[in-house]
């Protein structure tokens, strides 16, 4: 609120001050969390709280969330799916912002205190701090998810590297039937074998593919 003993241009520049200093706190990559709040001093006390827990920002904003919000963290979507949310601190969701984030696959990670004037309090830091690990334990919970969620669409095309030596042949035609020790790795269902021949004479090396196992 401007008092009638403020200079509302003083007022102004302090305010584009803080916000270039927070712009700071977005990565450089374009990859990263959209964080929404409702103050400048929320805004700043979630940012710190991500960095030192080294997620990265891609946007930050001040008050409720709207439909081009919901637009700018869409952009994660193709480049990092677990980063395409935002971090909503203290302020509302506009209920079409909200159909459209649902529709696009967007997360809202939503931690309410309803602020009207910020005061550095420590009883009131204590309740930021513990809505912010809310957050932060909603979203790293999230995470979690999606990195399993990929881990189980790349097994069946994951290699297992592994070097065998090769004791005994006891089929040479398909199917090729050996006898190995496992020397490094593991050995399983649908990893690519191949040998590595030799020549004698000038030492250059051919990988002949014998299949999978």
């Amino acid at each position: 609120m401007v008092g009638p003993d403020d200079d509302e241009d003083d007022l102004r520049d302090e305010v584009m001050s803080d916000l270039t200093s927070l712009l700071n706190n977005i990565d450089k990559s374009g990859r990263g969390v959209c964080v929404q709040a409702s103050t400048l001093g929320s805004l700043e006390a979630l940012l710190d709280f991500l960095k030192a827990s080294k997620i990265p920002v891609s946007g930050i904003n001040i008050g409720p969330v709207h439909k081009r919000d919901i637009m700018r963290s869409a952009t994660m979507l193709e480049k990092a799916k677990e980063l395409a949310c935002i971090l909503c601190f203290d302020v509302t969701v506009d209920k079409d912002a909200e159909r459209m984030a649902d529709e696009m696959g967007i997360r809202l990670f939503k931690g309410a205190l309803l602020l009207r004037d910020w005061q550095a309090t420590p009883m009131l830091m204590t309740l930021v701090a513990d809505i912010i690990y809310h957050l932060f334990d909603a979203f790293k919970a999230y995470n979690e998810e999606i990195t399993e969620a990929k881990r189980r669409d790349a097994a069946p095309q994951a290699v297992w590297p592994c070097r065998l030596k090769i004791i005994a042949a006891f089929a040479k035609r398909d199917p090729i039937i050996l006898g190995v020790d496992i020397l490094d790795g593991t050995l399983r269902v649908g990893t690519p074998l191949a040998v590595v021949k030799v020549d004698s004479t000038t030492q250059k090396k051919e990988i002949i593919d014998l299949g999978k196992m």
